[in-house]
């Protein structure tokens, strides 16, 4: 048995130490866990080959297959962030949820939560996708999603709505996992 509730933060940020990464590090001040920054690694987009569903395992060999899907299935809650791009996630974190078509069923009961960044419209569409993302997999929604008003660099430090909402998917998260620490 665990010693431990393990929390993956997965950022679909192609910019480092943006918007989106200040909230899930915020995130992970209440809360142990891992941050990773999916530009930081070879994920190749799904080419529907369909190969997955004879051997269980995606026949793409890169980061995806090799480092993220481990840390996946070791995880006990996935919170997603990414700024929003034309009212969704971004190119990356969207090849990031496409590759995990064939992970089907191995998530089931995890926890999940949202979170985005972007300026007063299209949040909602961001939110959507990835709750989208946690119901396909059987996942536990901990929340609707975490939003914040940002554009510039830094500013969404100045969001204490966001702020409050990030504190808030954290005692949800314990909430849905008393065992964590």
């Amino acid at each position: 048995m665990k010693e431990s509730i393990e929390i993956l933060c997965i950022s679909g940020s192609p910019r480092s130490d943006g918007n989106t990464d200040y909230l899930l590090n915020v995130l992970l001040g209440a809360l142990p866990g891992r941050f990773i920054r999916l530009a930081d690694y070879r994920v190749e987009h799904c080419t529907a080959c369909w190969k997955c569903r004879e051997s269980g395992r995606c026949v793409i060999e890169d980061d995806m297959t090799e480092t993220i899907m481990p840390l996946l299935l070791e995880s006990d809650a996935i919170v997603l962030g990414s700024p929003t791009f034309f009212n969704n996630v971004t190119a990356d974190m969207k090849a990031f949820m496409d590759r995990t078509w064939c992970m089907r069923g191995r998530l089931r009961s995890k926890i999940g939560g949202a979170v985005t960044v972007g300026r007063r419209y299209g949040l909602e569409g961001a939110v959507i996708a990835m709750n989208g993302f946690f119901l396909k997999h059987d996942m536990i929604v901990a929340n609707r999603g975490v939003t914040g008003m940002a554009f510039e660099k830094g500013e969404v430090s100045g969001d204490s709505e966001a702020i409050a909402a990030i504190g808030r998917l954290a005692e949800r998260i314990k909430e849905l996992a008393p065992g964590i620490v």
